[in-house]
């Protein structure tokens, strides 16, 4: 009885970096999403027993590109006929631009995953304070589209009952 009260009392803080996400409208059915996750698993940073647990993400990201259908937030996208990705970059202010995808048919990529990323590109750091700029250049159902912007890095941290971190 003593374990389940101190594991329900101690607590979890879990940290990770990204990127804002910025969702572009490309036509009534459809929205692009670029995003970006952790380019890692957390590592545990402290811990005391029953009491407290700190894990962090790599200051590191990967990028996700996914043109879904307005208003989803997964799955299938019915209304893509052809989708070609001319060019997918980022770049920090006053360092050449890195193009991550380049001609490339699909509707969804994800960096750091061998599945879409062939070449495997190293992961983007990512520092709270810190931004980068994405741009892209897509022709979605015979129609081009093209687009910029700039995205924020931010530090997130969650804090939950450590005994959740036991279940896990």
């Amino acid at each position: 009885m003593a374990l389940i009260i101190a594991s329900s009392a101690g607590c979890a803080k879990f940290t990770k970096y990204e990127y804002d996400s910025q969702v572009f409208s490309l036509d009534e059915e459809n929205e692009l999403v670029i995003s970006t996750f952790p380019s890692g698993f957390p590592k545990t940073q402290s811990h005391v027993p029953f009491l407290f647990k700190s894990s962090h993400a790599p200051q590191s990201v990967y990028f996700q590109f996914f043109v879904r259908a307005t208003g989803t937030t997964a799955g299938r996208n019915p209304n893509i006929e052809s989708i070609l990705v001319r060019n997918f970059s980022y770049e920090f202010p006053g360092q050449t631009p890195v193009v991550l995808i380049k001609d490339y048919s699909d509707n969804f990529w994800q960096q750091g995953r061998s599945a879409y990323d062939s070449e495997e590109s190293e992961p983007v750091n990512c520092h709270e304070g810190w931004y980068v700029r994405v741009k892209f250049d897509l022709i979605l159902n015979g129609e081009a589209f093209e687009g910029e912007h700039i995205l924020y890095a931010r530090e997130m941290s969650k804090v939950y009952p450590l005994i959740f971190d036991a279940l896990r």
